[in-house]
């Protein structure tokens, strides 16, 4: 669903800062997107590669034998594995299809070979062939690559959802929150965010300029611990300063956070993709090691791009997507729905940890705006901040370490109804919470 006409010129002017600093940490020969402008993507992708389910051997030589027999490419189409991964676990079932320079010299080789594979029907039974997609904190889209907000100062001492007054909740129950790494000053006992004190953590490496997406992952550990207090919290790091990861290298960071056996995983990040098709390495993931995994649960962010688009892994039937709401108990503006959103919780405004430091706006309107923080807090808003509320829900329910399914199912059951932007009942945990 490309941005329409009636896209506001602050949208528009949105998407091509997010996309330029994603090219400009990873490199701009490494991102490529989906239409003429960058304003106007579905997806951002990696322009030199396919990936190819490799299950079965004779797949991949059919999608090899297609691109090479097409007469498109100044080269030879190969194949190569996934680079290895220090999970430990076996490689995943996918290889790499390397795509040499057009002879017509269109860029566009990643789109265009797998139109022509779907000429072929190569993808017409299973979808074999897919981009490299680009993953992003949450989630990439049409309007925003990114949380519905830039984080902004308070003038609150508490965290809004509240502490929970049993500091015994969730106590047994580990969540590995895959994010931005963590902020270590925020666990001190004596400081300003004292509930997150023995969370630890991947280093976030802050310095008092604080880079967009600083602080992300130690925020969504402390929306979990205020709900569940007694929880066992630790935060990866993932993200570049651009809070942009290739499906690939994702899943890799997924595999590796398995080692710790949690009982739940936090994903506040997301791709669109190419009609709208699963992430190919997501299902693997899923297939091989997710699934195999007992008593682990993927709760993961809906987006924030007010679309009913799937946004995966949010949209997969094995993950737990959460939408967001506001204090009043609508669903937010910015919110997806539809497919992505499974429940929906509080994601406006919440207070939560932050960095100290100064940041400055890098998205429009609001680009250039200084905010100096010095309280320890922030408040932000997007979906990436209710996917925590349901972990810290779930967590907090008694029994959660020996059945997390069943956690999941008894706050489920606990829902109100809400009205999505369709004018559908959807189900929502509505605050308070504690």
């Amino acid at each position: 669903m490309p941005i329409n006409d009636l896209a506001s010129g602050d949208d528009r002017r949105r998407v091509v800062e997010q996309v330029e600093l994603v090219r400009e940490d990873h490199g701009a020969e490494r991102v490529a997107w989906d239409s003429e402008l960058p304003e106007d993507f579905h997806y951002l992708y990696d322009p030199d590669v396919l990936l190819v389910r490799s299950t079965d051997r004779a797949r991949v030589d059919e999608v090899l034998d297609v691109l090479n027999g097409s007469g498109d490419f100044d080269g030879t189409v190969t194949d190569a594995d996934l680079p290895l991964d220090d999970s430990g676990r076996d490689p995943l079932p996918i290889v790499r299809v390397l795509l040499p320079g057009r002879v017509d010299g269109d860029p566009r080789r990643v789109p265009l070979a797998l139109d022509a594979l779907d000429a072929r029907g190569v993808n017409d039974t299973e979808v074999v062939a897919t981009p490299n997609h680009w993953v992003h904190l949450c989630g990439p889209g049409n309007t925003r690559l990114c949380p519905a907000s830039e984080p902004s100062e308070t003038g609150l001492d508490k965290p809004w959802p509240a502490v929970a007054s049993d500091a015994g909740l969730g106590g047994g129950v580990r969540v590995s929150v895959v994010d931005s790494g963590w902020h270590a000053a925020a666990g001190q006992p004596l400081g300003p965010t004292p509930w997150l004190e023995d969370v630890d953590g991947d280093d976030e490496q802050n310095v008092a300029l604080l880079r967009p997406y600083a602080g992300h992952g130690t925020f969504i550990a402390g929306v979990v611990r205020c709900l569940a207090p007694g929880t066992t919290v630790y935060v990866e790091r993932f993200l570049t300063g651009t809070g942009a990861m290739l499906e690939t290298d994702m899943v890799a960071q997924l595999r590796q956070a398995l080692a710790r056996e949690p009982h739940l995983i936090n994903l506040s990040a997301g791709a669109v993709t190419r009609r709208n098709h699963p992430l190919l390495s997501f299902e693997a993931f899923w297939e091989q090691d997710l699934s195999q995994t007992p008593n682990c649960l993927l709760v993961a962010a809906a987006g924030n791009d007010a679309t009913a688009a799937p946004l995966w892994p949010a949209a997969f039937d094995w993950a737990l997507g959460v939408g967001s709401l506001d204090r009043d108990g609508h669903v937010s503006r910015f919110s997806n729905h539809g497919p992505s959103a499974d429940v929906y919780a509080l994601g406006r405004n919440l207070v939560n940890a932050y960095p100290d430091g100064t940041y400055v706006c890098h998205e429009t309107p609001d680009t250039g705006d200084v905010r100096v923080f010095d309280r320890g807090m922030a408040r932000w808003s997007g979906t990436s901040f209710a996917a925590p509320v349901v972990v810290g829900l779930i967590a907090a329910e008694p029994g959660a370490d020996a059945d997390v399914f069943a956690a999941r199912d008894a706050v489920l059951a606990r829902a109100g109804t809400a009205i999505d932007p369709l004018g559908s009942p959807v189900p929502a945990l509505f605050p308070p919470y504690t």
